[in-house]
């Protein structure tokens, strides 16, 4: 009996060691960089000024407060959207972005991708746009280096709880928007170091099940054999 009970604690532990879950509340897009068209409406829309975001640089992630609002309140959702342009993209190369906020507040994010021939053909999403953001000075210049043209991301935010009484105010979430670059087009960069510990766990767990669980697991069958 000891001799089970020590295997299947064994068993036990390989079970939790594979079966890990991470819980977090994220919501992404995942998409492809278009190269767009050279045209100059599309490249004016460059010329405004919105919160960036670019995949190689120490600006590939922004922590911040976005706004949300309940649903029935005045102003949803152009009062709960927040605009974020997208730099230094290669056309043809996979992208995600995510968008994480913690689990106190429960909110509910929908995240769309437009480049910007996407924006101008829709009006309704150009006003929206030049709504959220503000032209740059003159004789300021963009502080991207990118001739591709712009790519935006629209985020809004839904609170998703209920209050007693009913009240529109709903407090900003705090949340890190992160743009992360696919490898080969397979994998999301960030990604890489937890898929490397899951490997070393699996390859560590089988060489433990091979030299541990096994030798338990023959020698308890050989003593009820025995009896």
């Amino acid at each position: 009996m000891a001799l089970l009970g020590r295997a299947r604690g064994l068993c036990l532990a390989l079970v939790l060691l594979l079966c890990t879950f991470v819980a977090a509340n994220v919501e992404k897009a995942v998409f492809v960089a278009s190269a767009g068209r050279d045209l100059h409406s599309v490249h004016a829309l460059g010329a405004l000024d919105l919160p960036r975001l670019a995949p190689d640089s120490d600006r590939n992630a922004w922590r911040t407060f976005l706004p949300a609002l309940f649903p029935w309140s005045l102003g949803f959702p152009q009062n709960a959207t927040t605009w974020v342009r997208l730099d230094g993209l290669v056309p043809g190369q996979r992208y995600e972005l995510r968008v994480c906020w913690a689990a106190t507040q429960p909110t509910e994010f929908v995240v769309d991708v437009y480049d910007a021939e996407a924006v101008l053909e829709a009006p309704e999403l150009a006003a929206e746009l030049l709504a959220a953001s503000t032209p740059l000075a003159s004789g300021s210049s963009s502080s991207s280096s990118s001739t591709q043209p712009p790519t935006f991301a629209r985020i809004v935010a839904t609170a998703d709880y209920i209050t007693v009484p009913m009240s529109p105010d709903v407090l900003p979430v705090l949340t890190d928007i992160i743009l992360d670059p696919f490898l080969l087009n397979i994998l999301p960069r960030s990604l890489l170091p937890t898929v490397a510990a899951v490997l070393a766990v699996a390859a560590a767990s089988a060489v433990l099940a091979r030299r541990v669980v096994l030798p338990q697991l023959r020698q308890l069958a050989a003593v009820e054999k025995k009896t």
